[in-house]
Protein backbone atom coordinates (compact mmCIF):
# COMPACT_ATOMS: atom_id res chain seq x y z
CA UNK A 1 0.00 0.00 0.00
CA UNK A 2 2.78 2.28 1.02
CA UNK A 3 4.87 1.76 -2.49
CA UNK A 4 1.46 2.40 -4.29
CA UNK A 5 0.36 5.68 -2.57
CA UNK A 6 4.38 7.06 -3.41
CA UNK A 7 4.47 6.12 -7.40
CA UNK A 8 1.04 7.84 -6.61
CA UNK A 9 2.78 11.15 -5.13
CA UNK A 10 5.57 10.58 -7.72
CA UNK A 11 3.09 10.41 -11.03
CA UNK A 12 0.89 13.34 -9.75
CA UNK A 13 3.54 15.52 -8.29
CA UNK A 14 6.89 17.66 -9.35
CA UNK A 15 9.63 17.55 -12.03
CA UNK A 16 13.41 18.00 -12.73
CA UNK A 17 15.68 20.24 -11.82
CA UNK A 18 17.54 20.10 -14.85
CA UNK A 19 14.39 21.02 -16.68
CA UNK A 20 14.73 24.53 -18.41
CA UNK A 21 12.35 26.09 -16.04
CA UNK A 22 12.30 28.84 -18.61
CA UNK A 23 15.87 29.40 -18.92
CA UNK A 24 16.60 28.29 -22.22
CA UNK A 25 18.71 30.80 -23.04
CA UNK A 26 20.32 30.94 -19.47
CA UNK A 27 22.60 28.05 -19.38
CA UNK A 28 22.58 27.79 -15.47
CA UNK A 29 23.68 24.04 -14.88
CA UNK A 30 26.69 24.67 -17.65
CA UNK A 31 27.99 27.46 -15.27
CA UNK A 32 31.30 26.26 -13.39
CA UNK A 33 30.78 26.65 -9.91
CA UNK A 34 33.88 27.24 -6.90
CA UNK A 35 31.23 25.67 -3.74
CA UNK A 36 28.71 22.90 -4.13
CA UNK A 37 26.28 23.82 -1.68
CA UNK A 38 25.86 27.71 -2.01
CA UNK A 39 26.13 29.52 -5.30
CA UNK A 40 24.65 33.08 -5.93
CA UNK A 41 24.32 35.03 -8.97
CA UNK A 42 23.52 38.57 -10.13
CA UNK A 43 21.36 38.73 -13.53
CA UNK A 44 20.01 42.08 -14.89
CA UNK A 45 18.96 43.39 -17.54
CA UNK A 46 19.33 46.93 -19.13
CA UNK A 47 17.68 48.77 -21.54
CA UNK A 48 17.65 52.41 -23.46
CA UNK A 49 14.13 52.50 -24.71
CA UNK A 50 12.36 54.23 -27.69
CA UNK A 51 8.50 53.75 -28.18
CA UNK A 52 6.36 55.50 -31.76
CA UNK A 53 3.28 54.54 -31.22
CA UNK A 54 1.48 55.45 -34.39
CA UNK A 55 3.17 58.03 -35.28
CA UNK A 56 3.82 60.11 -32.36
CA UNK A 57 7.22 59.88 -30.25
CA UNK A 58 5.65 58.21 -26.96
CA UNK A 59 8.95 57.12 -24.61
CA UNK A 60 12.73 57.19 -24.84
CA UNK A 61 14.00 56.20 -21.38
CA UNK A 62 16.86 54.21 -19.50
CA UNK A 63 14.93 51.10 -18.34
CA UNK A 64 15.45 48.00 -15.71
CA UNK A 65 13.99 45.10 -17.19
CA UNK A 66 15.05 42.82 -15.12
CA UNK A 67 16.98 42.51 -11.24
CA UNK A 68 17.34 39.55 -9.86
CA UNK A 69 19.41 36.91 -7.09
CA UNK A 70 19.74 33.64 -7.53
CA UNK A 71 20.65 31.02 -4.82
CA UNK A 72 21.60 27.66 -6.12
CA UNK A 73 23.15 24.11 -4.93
CA UNK A 74 23.10 20.92 -4.34
CA UNK A 75 23.22 20.02 -0.58
CA UNK A 76 23.94 16.61 -1.32
CA UNK A 77 24.06 14.11 -4.28
CA UNK A 78 20.32 13.73 -5.75
CA UNK A 79 18.83 16.82 -3.32
CA UNK A 80 19.12 20.18 -5.43
CA UNK A 81 17.53 23.89 -4.43
CA UNK A 82 16.98 26.86 -6.31
CA UNK A 83 15.70 30.21 -5.19
CA UNK A 84 15.20 33.23 -7.55
CA UNK A 85 13.73 36.47 -6.46
CA UNK A 86 13.40 39.82 -8.40
CA UNK A 87 14.19 43.07 -6.90
CA UNK A 88 12.35 45.16 -9.06
CA UNK A 89 8.89 43.86 -8.25
CA UNK A 90 6.26 44.45 -5.16
CA UNK A 91 7.57 42.39 -2.22
CA UNK A 92 4.30 42.04 -0.72
CA UNK A 93 3.52 38.37 -0.02
CA UNK A 94 0.38 36.38 -1.96
CA UNK A 95 -2.41 35.58 0.28
CA UNK A 96 -2.56 32.37 -0.24
CA UNK A 97 1.14 30.87 -0.75
CA UNK A 98 2.47 33.60 1.51
CA UNK A 99 5.22 34.36 -1.04
CA UNK A 100 6.09 37.19 -2.84
CA UNK A 101 5.39 37.80 -6.29
CA UNK A 102 8.88 38.85 -6.84
CA UNK A 103 9.71 35.00 -6.05
CA UNK A 104 9.88 33.27 -9.06
CA UNK A 105 11.62 30.24 -7.95
CA UNK A 106 11.95 28.77 -4.35
CA UNK A 107 12.01 24.40 -4.59
CA UNK A 108 13.79 21.60 -3.62
CA UNK A 109 14.18 18.65 -5.98
CA UNK A 110 14.97 15.03 -5.14
CA UNK A 111 16.01 12.95 -6.95
CA UNK A 112 14.36 9.42 -6.78
CA UNK A 113 16.70 6.70 -8.27
CA UNK A 114 17.65 7.50 -12.17
CA UNK A 115 14.93 7.76 -13.84
CA UNK A 116 12.56 10.17 -11.09
CA UNK A 117 12.64 13.57 -9.94
CA UNK A 118 10.20 15.33 -7.55
CA UNK A 119 10.34 18.66 -7.30
CA UNK A 120 8.36 20.77 -4.56
CA UNK A 121 8.00 24.35 -3.98
CA UNK A 122 6.98 27.55 -6.53
CA UNK A 123 8.41 26.62 -9.59
CA UNK A 124 7.59 27.47 -13.29
CA UNK A 125 4.30 26.58 -14.98
CA UNK A 126 4.59 23.51 -17.36
CA UNK A 127 2.56 25.01 -20.15
CA UNK A 128 4.70 23.86 -22.53
CA UNK A 129 5.85 25.56 -26.00
CA UNK A 130 10.03 26.85 -25.88
CA UNK A 131 8.41 30.89 -25.80
CA UNK A 132 7.20 30.15 -22.51
CA UNK A 133 10.29 28.62 -21.11
CA UNK A 134 12.77 31.25 -21.68
CA UNK A 135 13.67 33.64 -18.91
CA UNK A 136 11.98 36.64 -18.94
CA UNK A 137 15.03 38.52 -19.74
CA UNK A 138 15.70 37.18 -22.79
CA UNK A 139 12.60 38.05 -24.36
CA UNK A 140 11.82 41.32 -26.31
CA UNK A 141 8.66 40.58 -28.00
CA UNK A 142 6.84 38.13 -26.67
CA UNK A 143 2.81 36.55 -27.91
CA UNK A 144 -0.44 37.79 -26.06
CA UNK A 145 -0.18 34.73 -23.78
CA UNK A 146 3.78 35.10 -23.15
CA UNK A 147 3.47 38.46 -21.69
CA UNK A 148 0.29 38.16 -18.90
CA UNK A 149 0.01 34.41 -17.93
CA UNK A 150 1.03 34.43 -14.47
CA UNK A 151 3.84 31.45 -14.99
CA UNK A 152 5.24 30.91 -11.22
CA UNK A 153 3.13 29.02 -9.15
CA UNK A 154 3.55 26.84 -5.83
CA UNK A 155 3.14 23.47 -6.17
CA UNK A 156 5.00 19.52 -7.00
CA UNK A 157 5.86 17.91 -9.90
CA UNK A 158 7.14 14.65 -11.09
CA UNK A 159 9.53 14.21 -14.01
CA UNK A 160 9.79 10.62 -15.31
CA UNK A 161 12.90 10.22 -18.19
CA UNK A 162 13.13 7.55 -20.58
CA UNK A 163 16.19 7.90 -22.50
CA UNK A 164 16.07 11.60 -24.16
CA UNK A 165 12.32 12.01 -23.38
CA UNK A 166 11.19 13.69 -20.16
CA UNK A 167 7.99 13.41 -19.63
CA UNK A 168 6.15 15.61 -16.28
CA UNK A 169 2.85 15.99 -14.51
CA UNK A 170 2.73 18.80 -11.73
CA UNK A 171 -0.04 19.90 -9.81
CA UNK A 172 0.20 23.85 -8.70
CA UNK A 173 -2.07 26.53 -7.30
CA UNK A 174 -4.65 28.22 -9.57
CA UNK A 175 -5.41 31.22 -8.04
CA UNK A 176 -5.17 33.41 -10.49
CA UNK A 177 -8.26 35.82 -11.36
CA UNK A 178 -7.55 34.49 -15.06
CA UNK A 179 -8.69 31.37 -14.14
CA UNK A 180 -9.97 31.03 -10.56
CA UNK A 181 -13.43 32.72 -9.21
CA UNK A 182 -12.92 35.06 -6.46
CA UNK A 183 -14.90 32.54 -4.11
CA UNK A 184 -12.58 29.70 -5.16
CA UNK A 185 -9.35 31.25 -5.68
CA UNK A 186 -7.75 29.62 -1.94
CA UNK A 187 -8.96 26.20 -3.39
CA UNK A 188 -8.41 26.16 -7.04
CA UNK A 189 -5.68 23.83 -8.61
CA UNK A 190 -4.18 23.46 -11.60
CA UNK A 191 -2.17 20.05 -13.66
CA UNK A 192 -0.04 20.07 -16.18
CA UNK A 193 0.89 17.27 -18.59
CA UNK A 194 4.48 18.29 -20.67
CA UNK A 195 6.03 15.85 -22.82
CA UNK A 196 10.20 17.66 -23.08
CA UNK A 197 11.25 15.67 -26.28
CA UNK A 198 14.55 14.77 -27.60
CA UNK A 199 14.48 13.18 -31.05
CA UNK A 200 17.53 12.10 -33.50
CA UNK A 201 20.50 13.51 -31.11
CA UNK A 202 19.11 16.90 -30.26
CA UNK A 203 18.37 17.91 -34.09
CA UNK A 204 14.44 17.87 -33.18
CA UNK A 205 13.51 18.50 -29.77
CA UNK A 206 9.29 19.09 -28.20
CA UNK A 207 7.68 20.74 -25.64
CA UNK A 208 4.18 19.57 -26.21
CA UNK A 209 1.49 20.53 -23.07
CA UNK A 210 -1.80 19.72 -22.06
CA UNK A 211 -2.90 22.33 -18.82
CA UNK A 212 -6.17 22.37 -16.97
CA UNK A 213 -6.75 25.00 -14.67
CA UNK A 214 -9.72 24.67 -12.09
CA UNK A 215 -12.18 27.90 -12.51
CA UNK A 216 -14.74 26.77 -9.90
CA UNK A 217 -15.15 23.48 -8.27
CA UNK A 218 -16.48 21.52 -11.76
CA UNK A 219 -15.10 23.85 -14.42
CA UNK A 220 -11.78 23.83 -15.74
CA UNK A 221 -10.35 26.24 -18.06
CA UNK A 222 -8.26 24.06 -20.61
CA UNK A 223 -4.94 24.75 -22.61
CA UNK A 224 -3.14 22.76 -25.30
CA UNK A 225 0.49 24.04 -26.33
CA UNK A 226 2.83 22.84 -28.65
CA UNK A 227 6.13 23.57 -29.23
CA UNK A 228 9.07 22.31 -31.95
CA UNK A 229 12.75 23.59 -31.82
CA UNK A 230 15.04 23.15 -34.94
CA UNK A 231 18.47 22.33 -34.39
CA UNK A 232 21.42 22.48 -37.56
CA UNK A 233 24.89 23.43 -37.08
CA UNK A 234 24.56 27.11 -35.54
CA UNK A 235 21.00 27.33 -37.19
CA UNK A 236 17.99 27.22 -34.81
CA UNK A 237 14.07 27.74 -35.55
CA UNK A 238 11.23 27.24 -33.03
CA UNK A 239 7.79 27.14 -33.51
CA UNK A 240 5.49 27.59 -30.91
CA UNK A 241 1.46 27.34 -30.58
CA UNK A 242 -1.39 28.34 -27.97
CA UNK A 243 -4.78 27.93 -27.50
CA UNK A 244 -6.87 27.84 -24.42
CA UNK A 245 -9.47 29.87 -22.23
CA UNK A 246 -9.80 32.10 -19.35
CA UNK A 247 -11.63 35.18 -18.26
CA UNK A 248 -9.27 38.75 -19.43
CA UNK A 249 -10.41 42.44 -18.57
CA UNK A 250 -9.53 43.88 -21.83
CA UNK A 251 -11.01 46.92 -21.70
CA UNK A 252 -8.02 48.92 -21.68
CA UNK A 253 -6.91 47.48 -24.75
CA UNK A 254 -10.46 48.38 -26.52
CA UNK A 255 -10.77 52.04 -24.78
CA UNK A 256 -13.70 51.39 -22.59
CA UNK A 257 -13.41 52.82 -19.05
CA UNK A 258 -14.93 50.18 -16.79
CA UNK A 259 -13.20 47.06 -15.54
CA UNK A 260 -15.39 44.56 -17.33
CA UNK A 261 -13.88 40.67 -17.11
CA UNK A 262 -14.96 38.55 -19.89
CA UNK A 263 -14.77 35.20 -21.17
CA UNK A 264 -12.75 34.48 -23.68
CA UNK A 265 -10.41 31.77 -26.45
CA UNK A 266 -7.01 32.82 -26.71
CA UNK A 267 -4.54 31.53 -29.36
CA UNK A 268 -1.15 32.91 -30.28
CA UNK A 269 1.59 31.27 -32.38
CA UNK A 270 5.31 32.28 -33.12
CA UNK A 271 8.61 31.61 -35.12
CA UNK A 272 11.96 32.34 -34.17
CA UNK A 273 15.02 31.99 -36.13
CA UNK A 274 18.05 32.54 -35.12
CA UNK A 275 21.87 31.93 -36.26
CA UNK A 276 25.11 31.87 -34.04
CA UNK A 277 28.33 33.82 -35.73
CA UNK A 278 30.77 33.27 -33.12
CA UNK A 279 30.20 36.27 -30.93
CA UNK A 280 27.19 37.27 -32.99
CA UNK A 281 23.43 35.92 -32.35
CA UNK A 282 21.15 37.54 -34.95
CA UNK A 283 17.57 36.46 -35.00
CA UNK A 284 13.89 37.54 -35.95
CA UNK A 285 10.92 36.51 -34.70
CA UNK A 286 7.13 36.98 -35.74
CA UNK A 287 4.39 36.23 -33.16
CA UNK A 288 0.57 36.36 -34.06
CA UNK A 289 -2.52 36.31 -31.57
CA UNK A 290 -6.48 36.22 -31.59
CA UNK A 291 -8.88 36.93 -28.61
CA UNK A 292 -11.74 35.77 -29.21
CA UNK A 293 -14.57 36.73 -27.12
CA UNK A 294 -16.90 33.90 -25.49
CA UNK A 295 -19.53 36.29 -24.79
CA UNK A 296 -20.13 38.31 -28.05
CA UNK A 297 -19.43 35.05 -29.88
CA UNK A 298 -16.96 37.13 -31.71
CA UNK A 299 -13.12 37.97 -32.35
CA UNK A 300 -12.59 40.93 -30.27
CA UNK A 301 -8.86 41.95 -31.54
CA UNK A 302 -5.68 40.35 -32.98
CA UNK A 303 -2.25 41.32 -33.36
CA UNK A 304 1.07 40.95 -35.23
CA UNK A 305 4.18 41.25 -34.57
CA UNK A 306 8.20 41.18 -35.66
CA UNK A 307 11.52 41.44 -34.25
CA UNK A 308 14.92 41.79 -35.52
CA UNK A 309 17.51 41.39 -33.04
CA UNK A 310 21.43 41.02 -32.63
CA UNK A 311 23.18 39.74 -29.63
CA UNK A 312 26.80 40.34 -28.85
CA UNK A 313 28.92 38.36 -26.68
CA UNK A 314 32.53 39.75 -26.49
CA UNK A 315 33.84 37.36 -23.85
CA UNK A 316 34.80 34.04 -23.47
CA UNK A 317 35.83 33.29 -20.23
CA UNK A 318 33.98 31.45 -18.45
CA UNK A 319 32.94 34.15 -15.97
CA UNK A 320 31.83 36.49 -18.44
CA UNK A 321 30.82 34.57 -21.44
CA UNK A 322 27.19 35.52 -20.42
CA UNK A 323 27.51 39.22 -20.58
CA UNK A 324 25.79 40.54 -23.71
CA UNK A 325 24.83 43.69 -25.60
CA UNK A 326 21.88 43.82 -27.75
CA UNK A 327 20.00 45.98 -30.12
CA UNK A 328 16.66 45.50 -31.11
CA UNK A 329 13.42 46.61 -33.16
CA UNK A 330 10.19 45.69 -32.31
CA UNK A 331 7.11 46.45 -34.70
CA UNK A 332 2.94 45.40 -33.71
CA UNK A 333 -0.02 45.50 -35.04
CA UNK A 334 -3.39 45.62 -33.31
CA UNK A 335 -6.41 45.27 -35.64
CA UNK A 336 -10.46 45.37 -33.69
CA UNK A 337 -12.71 42.89 -35.09
CA UNK A 338 -16.94 42.52 -34.11
CA UNK A 339 -17.89 44.76 -31.44
CA UNK A 340 -14.87 46.40 -31.57
CA UNK A 341 -14.73 46.97 -35.39
CA UNK A 342 -15.21 50.56 -35.72
CA UNK A 343 -11.93 51.28 -33.66
CA UNK A 344 -8.52 52.23 -35.34
CA UNK A 345 -5.60 50.07 -35.89
CA UNK A 346 -2.68 50.40 -33.40
CA UNK A 347 0.73 50.78 -34.51
CA UNK A 348 3.44 50.43 -32.28
CA UNK A 349 7.19 50.62 -32.86
CA UNK A 350 10.48 49.77 -30.49
CA UNK A 351 13.58 50.57 -30.85
CA UNK A 352 15.97 49.26 -27.84
CA UNK A 353 19.54 48.96 -27.26
CA UNK A 354 21.12 47.33 -23.87
CA UNK A 355 22.95 45.58 -21.99
CA UNK A 356 21.92 41.75 -19.88
CA UNK A 357 24.61 39.93 -17.61
CA UNK A 358 24.19 37.27 -15.74
CA UNK A 359 27.34 36.73 -12.82
CA UNK A 360 28.38 34.14 -10.48
CA UNK A 361 29.05 36.74 -7.40
CA UNK A 362 30.44 33.44 -4.88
Amino acid sequence: MKRALFALLALTAASAASAQYRDSRQPFDELVWNEQKLNIMLDTRLDLITTIDDGNWDQLSFNGQTLKVWFAGEIVPGIRYRVRHRLNKPQTPLERDNLSGATDHAWVAFDLGTRWTLTVGKQSVQLGTFEYDYNPADIYLGTLIYDDLDGYKVGVDAAWKVGSQTFHVQVVNSDSPQFATEDYRKKALAGSFLWEGDLFDGVLKTRWGYSAFQHTKTKFYQWLTAGLQLNAGGFKAELDYYLGDRTMDYTSTVGLPAADPRAVRDRSASLNLEHTFGKWRPFVKAVWSERYDKVFGSSAYETLGIQAVAEYYPFHREELKDLRFHAAYLYGRTGFRGEFADLSTLNNHTILVGMRWLFKVK
